[in-house]
Order: C-alpha cells, then sequence, then structure tokens
C-alpha cells in the first residue's frame, strides 16, 4: 500500500507542475520527508496525507479514486 500511495503522490506533483521542495513547503512538511513518503519508504499517517492533498488540490477522496482501476 505504501508504494500505490507514494506513485499517487509523485504522479499529482508531476501533474501539477510542483517540485518536492514545492510541495513541502505547501504542506509544511520537510523536504526530505517528502523524497521518502515518495519512495514508499514510510507509513504516512492521514493527517499528513491530508496535508499533501491539500497542498495538491485534491480531496482525500479523488486521492484514493484511482487505487480503484
Amino acid at each position: 500500500m505504501n508504494e500505490k500511495v507514494a506513485q499517487r503522490i509523485k504522479e499529482l506533483r508531476l501533474k501539477t507542475g510542483l517540485s518536492q521542495e514545492g510541495l513541502s513547503h505547501l504542506a509544511d512538511l520537510d523536504r526530505k520527508y517528502i523524497g521518502i513518503i515518495e519512495k514508499g519508504n514510510t507509513n504516512i499517517s492521514i493527517q499528513v496525507l491530508s496535508q499533501i492533498c491539500e497542498a495538491l488540490d485534491v480531496s482525500l477522496s479523488e486521492f484514493f479514486e484511482e487505487f480503484d482501476n
């Protein structure tokens, strides 16, 4: 599951044209942490995922839509 979440975050980040640093700034998270998340090397909390989704301007339900496909 970590890999799917990581892949989706990276996909959405690239789609919006943000760097990891840009996303970290908008989500109020450390840039290194964004890198770790995108590698799928950590479990993230719903709170952190919510911050990332807000920074990417997607809802949590939109974030998980692609998981069914």
